[in-house]
Order: C-alpha cells, then structure tokens, then sequence
C-alpha cells in the first residue's frame, strides 16, 4: 500500500455526524456465498470455517444503496487514477467488530481494478489492520492509501476504545 496523499478537508463534520448517528448496513463476516468463483476465495472459505461459521461476528457499512445514506450526498474527491465503474462504501468498526483476512470477492472478475482506503480520523491503539504480510498504523486523517495489488489479503479488528471509520474505494474498466 502506498500513501497518495492527504484529503482530510474532503471530511466533513457533516459526514462524521451522520456516520456516528446512524447505524448503517449489518455486513457478516461470515459469507460463504460471497467466498466462491476464484481458488484464493475458495480457500479463505475453508481456513475461516472453523472459526467463523458458527459464530454470529459482524461489522457495519454505509454505501449508495444503504436507507442511511439515501439522503446524504456523496462526492468522491479526485484520486490519482480513475476507471470507468467506481463503486464506495463506508466503514464502522465499533470495539469488538472485525473483518477476518479475505480477498474482496467483488474484484475477483473486474478488469483494471485500482483501490484506495481513506482514514476518516486518526490512528488510535487498538484499530488494527493487516494487508499481505504487514500492519499499518500511525496514519492521519484524510490518509489516503492507493493498495499496490487491489487481490491482496486482508483484514482488520477494533480491539480499541472507540469507533473506526474508513472510506473504501474500487474502480475498474
């Protein structure tokens, strides 16, 4: 992952409200459905079945198609690269929530796929992410990280305090 840059004048308190107020969408660490069609897929299935599939772990998100966000306008700033299809979505990580290493199975059959995580706030002791084989902390709000291989494994835990918040973006042709 490599840092492009920093757009913390693109959050807004406005949008730190609404984030903190509202719930956003369920998502389940554990989707089986979701984790087929591409062998690396495949295989995170089985490794996280023993340890997920009979445990009810989930994390929160906001997107365009979320009723949370039907009434909040969402413009992207201008990252470096763009594609032809931009899919966003936001990340709330409460303390205890966590997202087990994967791959993300939407990019497993888009061409020219270019990906960017923006911090929404401060790093903070306890929110731990892990790309490959690597952990990145100490980043600031606005951060924006462009992710060297969009296919690479990851995943990320609030063992902290206080909420995590992320802005998640995929384009491709």
């Amino acid at each position: 992952m490599k840092l492009i840059g920093n757009y913390a004048d693109w959050i807004t308190p406005e949008l730190m409200n609404h984030l903190r107020t509202k719930e956003g969408d369920t998502a389940y660490v554990w989707q089986p459905e979701r984790w087929s069609g591409h062998p690396l897929l495949e295989q995170y299935k089985e490794m996280a079945r023993p340890g997920y599939a009979h445990k009810n772990h989930n994390f929160q998100q906001f997107n365009e198609g979320s009723s949370d966000m039907q009434n909040f306008k969402v413009v992207l700033p201008k990252f470096p690269k763009t594609r032809k299809h931009c899919f966003w979505w936001f990340v709330k990580l409460n303390p205890g929530q966590m997202q087990a290493m994967h791959i993300d199975p939407h990019l497993v059959e888009v061409k020219n796929p270019v990906r960017y995580t923006m911090f929404l706030e401060d790093f903070q002791p306890g929110h731990i992410f892990v790309y490959d084989d690597k952990m990145l902390s100490n980043y600031k709000s606005g951060d924006v990280y462009e992710w060297s291989d969009p296919m690479i494994v990851h995943g990320v835990v609030n063992i902290g305090y206080n909420t995590r918040y992320t802005l998640q973006v995929t384009m491709h042709d």
